[in-house]
Protein backbone atom coordinates (compact mmCIF):
# COMPACT_ATOMS: atom_id res chain seq x y z
CA UNK A 1 0.00 0.00 0.00
CA UNK A 2 1.51 3.36 -0.97
CA UNK A 3 1.79 5.77 1.92
CA UNK A 4 2.66 9.40 2.53
CA UNK A 5 5.02 10.13 5.38
CA UNK A 6 4.01 13.34 7.15
CA UNK A 7 6.49 14.90 9.56
CA UNK A 8 6.03 18.08 11.61
CA UNK A 9 9.16 19.84 12.86
CA UNK A 10 9.41 22.98 14.99
CA UNK A 11 12.41 25.28 14.81
CA UNK A 12 14.42 25.49 18.02
CA UNK A 13 14.84 29.23 17.43
CA UNK A 14 12.19 31.95 17.34
CA UNK A 15 11.97 31.73 13.54
CA UNK A 16 12.52 29.28 10.73
CA UNK A 17 15.96 30.30 9.47
CA UNK A 18 17.91 29.84 6.22
CA UNK A 19 20.11 27.42 8.17
CA UNK A 20 17.03 25.32 9.00
CA UNK A 21 16.14 25.19 5.32
CA UNK A 22 19.68 24.28 4.31
CA UNK A 23 19.71 21.42 6.83
CA UNK A 24 16.45 20.08 5.39
CA UNK A 25 17.81 20.32 1.86
CA UNK A 26 20.77 18.20 2.92
CA UNK A 27 18.47 15.59 4.45
CA UNK A 28 16.35 15.50 1.29
CA UNK A 29 19.43 15.00 -0.89
CA UNK A 30 20.69 12.16 1.31
CA UNK A 31 17.30 10.45 1.08
CA UNK A 32 17.26 10.84 -2.72
CA UNK A 33 20.73 9.28 -2.99
CA UNK A 34 19.66 6.33 -0.83
CA UNK A 35 16.47 5.79 -2.84
CA UNK A 36 18.41 5.84 -6.12
CA UNK A 37 20.81 3.18 -4.83
CA UNK A 38 18.40 0.95 -2.94
CA UNK A 39 15.02 1.34 -4.70
CA UNK A 40 15.80 1.22 -8.43
CA UNK A 41 12.12 1.03 -9.40
CA UNK A 42 11.24 4.19 -7.45
CA UNK A 43 11.05 7.53 -9.27
CA UNK A 44 14.09 9.73 -8.76
CA UNK A 45 12.30 13.03 -9.34
CA UNK A 46 11.53 14.79 -6.06
CA UNK A 47 8.02 15.81 -7.10
CA UNK A 48 7.17 12.34 -8.36
CA UNK A 49 8.06 11.02 -4.91
CA UNK A 50 5.96 13.67 -3.18
CA UNK A 51 9.04 15.05 -1.41
CA UNK A 52 8.46 18.60 -0.22
CA UNK A 53 8.76 20.96 2.73
CA UNK A 54 5.85 23.22 3.68
CA UNK A 55 5.98 26.10 6.15
CA UNK A 56 2.95 26.71 8.34
CA UNK A 57 1.28 30.11 7.98
CA UNK A 58 -0.18 30.24 11.48
CA UNK A 59 3.15 29.41 13.17
CA UNK A 60 6.08 29.92 10.76
CA UNK A 61 8.43 28.03 13.10
CA UNK A 62 6.59 24.84 12.10
CA UNK A 63 7.31 22.96 8.88
CA UNK A 64 5.74 19.83 7.43
CA UNK A 65 7.91 17.37 5.52
CA UNK A 66 6.31 14.96 3.04
CA UNK A 67 7.42 11.92 1.04
CA UNK A 68 5.79 8.96 -0.67
CA UNK A 69 6.86 5.38 -0.02
CA UNK A 70 5.54 2.17 -1.57
CA UNK A 71 4.82 0.84 1.94
CA UNK A 72 5.41 1.56 5.60
CA UNK A 73 8.05 -1.20 5.62
CA UNK A 74 9.98 0.52 2.83
CA UNK A 75 10.05 3.76 4.82
CA UNK A 76 11.15 1.92 7.95
CA UNK A 77 14.05 0.44 5.99
CA UNK A 78 15.20 3.98 5.18
CA UNK A 79 14.85 5.00 8.82
CA UNK A 80 17.04 2.07 9.88
CA UNK A 81 19.81 2.93 7.43
CA UNK A 82 23.12 4.50 8.35
CA UNK A 83 22.48 7.17 5.71
CA UNK A 84 19.33 8.26 7.52
CA UNK A 85 21.08 8.40 10.87
CA UNK A 86 23.94 10.44 9.43
CA UNK A 87 21.74 12.87 7.49
CA UNK A 88 19.20 13.43 10.26
CA UNK A 89 21.74 14.04 13.04
CA UNK A 90 22.46 17.67 11.99
CA UNK A 91 18.73 18.48 12.22
CA UNK A 92 18.99 18.31 16.01
CA UNK A 93 20.86 21.61 15.98
CA UNK A 94 17.98 23.33 14.22
CA UNK A 95 14.76 21.72 15.44
CA UNK A 96 13.16 20.93 18.79
CA UNK A 97 12.77 17.16 18.58
CA UNK A 98 10.58 17.11 21.69
CA UNK A 99 7.86 18.59 19.44
CA UNK A 100 8.46 16.15 16.56
CA UNK A 101 5.34 14.46 15.19
CA UNK A 102 5.05 12.04 12.30
CA UNK A 103 2.87 9.30 10.91
CA UNK A 104 1.92 7.57 7.67
CA UNK A 105 -1.17 8.41 5.64
CA UNK A 106 -2.70 5.45 3.77
CA UNK A 107 -2.42 7.07 0.33
CA UNK A 108 0.09 8.81 -1.94
CA UNK A 109 -1.52 12.17 -1.23
CA UNK A 110 0.81 14.28 -3.38
CA UNK A 111 0.71 12.05 -6.46
CA UNK A 112 0.71 13.67 -9.91
CA UNK A 113 -2.54 15.10 -11.19
CA UNK A 114 -4.28 14.88 -14.57
CA UNK A 115 -2.83 18.00 -16.17
CA UNK A 116 -4.69 17.30 -19.42
CA UNK A 117 -7.94 17.65 -17.47
CA UNK A 118 -6.73 20.99 -16.09
CA UNK A 119 -6.00 19.78 -12.57
CA UNK A 120 -3.40 21.65 -10.51
CA UNK A 121 -1.05 19.78 -8.18
CA UNK A 122 -0.95 20.33 -4.46
CA UNK A 123 2.81 20.67 -4.83
CA UNK A 124 2.40 23.72 -7.07
CA UNK A 125 -0.54 25.25 -5.22
CA UNK A 126 0.13 28.70 -3.68
CA UNK A 127 -1.30 27.37 -0.41
CA UNK A 128 -2.58 24.13 1.05
CA UNK A 129 -4.72 23.41 4.07
CA UNK A 130 -4.16 20.29 6.13
CA UNK A 131 -7.19 19.29 8.18
CA UNK A 132 -7.05 16.56 10.81
CA UNK A 133 -10.32 15.07 12.04
CA UNK A 134 -10.43 12.84 15.11
CA UNK A 135 -13.07 10.19 14.48
CA UNK A 136 -14.40 7.65 17.01
CA UNK A 137 -13.19 4.25 15.80
CA UNK A 138 -16.68 2.77 15.97
CA UNK A 139 -17.98 5.55 13.71
CA UNK A 140 -15.32 5.31 11.00
CA UNK A 141 -17.66 3.80 8.42
CA UNK A 142 -20.30 6.43 9.17
CA UNK A 143 -17.72 9.21 8.79
CA UNK A 144 -16.45 7.81 5.48
CA UNK A 145 -20.02 7.65 4.19
CA UNK A 146 -20.61 11.29 5.17
CA UNK A 147 -17.31 12.35 3.56
CA UNK A 148 -18.04 10.52 0.30
CA UNK A 149 -21.51 12.03 0.15
CA UNK A 150 -20.32 15.61 0.54
CA UNK A 151 -16.75 15.71 -0.77
CA UNK A 152 -17.78 16.82 -4.27
CA UNK A 153 -19.00 20.11 -2.78
CA UNK A 154 -15.45 20.87 -1.64
CA UNK A 155 -13.87 19.46 -4.80
CA UNK A 156 -16.06 21.58 -7.07
CA UNK A 157 -15.34 24.72 -5.05
CA UNK A 158 -11.55 24.39 -5.20
CA UNK A 159 -11.17 23.37 -8.85
CA UNK A 160 -8.74 23.31 -10.61
CA UNK A 161 -6.74 22.34 -7.51
CA UNK A 162 -7.42 18.98 -5.93
CA UNK A 163 -8.48 17.40 -2.65
CA UNK A 164 -6.54 14.42 -1.31
CA UNK A 165 -7.38 12.44 1.81
CA UNK A 166 -6.77 9.32 3.84
CA UNK A 167 -6.51 7.80 7.30
CA UNK A 168 -3.54 7.77 9.62
CA UNK A 169 -1.90 4.33 9.63
CA UNK A 170 -0.26 4.33 13.07
CA UNK A 171 -3.04 5.22 15.50
CA UNK A 172 -2.11 7.20 18.60
CA UNK A 173 -5.31 6.08 20.33
CA UNK A 174 -6.94 2.67 19.68
CA UNK A 175 -10.37 4.23 20.07
CA UNK A 176 -9.75 7.03 17.55
CA UNK A 177 -9.17 7.14 13.81
CA UNK A 178 -7.50 10.22 12.35
CA UNK A 179 -8.73 11.38 8.95
CA UNK A 180 -6.54 13.86 7.08
CA UNK A 181 -7.56 15.87 4.04
CA UNK A 182 -5.28 18.19 2.11
CA UNK A 183 -6.68 20.90 -0.12
CA UNK A 184 -5.05 23.34 -2.53
CA UNK A 185 -6.09 26.99 -2.32
CA UNK A 186 -5.08 30.21 -4.08
CA UNK A 187 -5.27 32.07 -0.75
CA UNK A 188 -6.54 31.86 2.82
CA UNK A 189 -9.30 34.24 1.80
CA UNK A 190 -10.59 31.69 -0.71
CA UNK A 191 -10.69 29.08 2.05
CA UNK A 192 -12.69 31.48 4.22
CA UNK A 193 -15.10 32.04 1.35
CA UNK A 194 -15.79 28.31 1.22
CA UNK A 195 -16.77 28.37 4.90
CA UNK A 196 -19.35 31.06 4.01
CA UNK A 197 -20.60 29.41 0.84
CA UNK A 198 -24.22 28.18 0.62
CA UNK A 199 -23.36 24.48 0.48
CA UNK A 200 -20.68 24.47 3.19
CA UNK A 201 -23.11 23.29 5.92
CA UNK A 202 -24.13 20.40 3.69
CA UNK A 203 -20.50 19.37 3.35
CA UNK A 204 -19.20 20.07 6.85
CA UNK A 205 -22.23 19.58 9.07
CA UNK A 206 -22.32 15.75 8.94
CA UNK A 207 -18.55 15.58 9.48
CA UNK A 208 -18.60 17.82 12.54
CA UNK A 209 -21.52 15.81 13.92
CA UNK A 210 -19.40 12.64 13.91
CA UNK A 211 -15.84 13.85 14.55
CA UNK A 212 -14.61 14.43 18.11
CA UNK A 213 -12.52 17.32 16.84
CA UNK A 214 -11.22 18.88 13.65
CA UNK A 215 -8.25 21.24 13.32
CA UNK A 216 -6.89 22.85 10.17
CA UNK A 217 -3.68 24.72 9.36
CA UNK A 218 -2.33 26.38 6.23
CA UNK A 219 1.04 25.80 4.60
CA UNK A 220 3.18 27.23 1.82
CA UNK A 221 5.76 25.11 0.04
CA UNK A 222 9.36 26.26 0.56
CA UNK A 223 11.28 23.21 -0.79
Amino acid sequence: MPITNLVWLTSSSEAFTPENKLAMEGAFNAQADWVARNLPSAPTDREARGVALFQQVEDPRVVMETAHWSSSDEHMTWLASEEYKTSSAPLGAHFDFSKLEYFHLDTDALRPVDAAAGEESLLSSPLISVARAQVPADKKAEFVQAWEKGKSILEDFVKPTVVRYGFRVQKSDPDTEEFVFIVGWPSIQKHREFAKSPRFPEHAGPLFAIAKGLASSHYKRIL
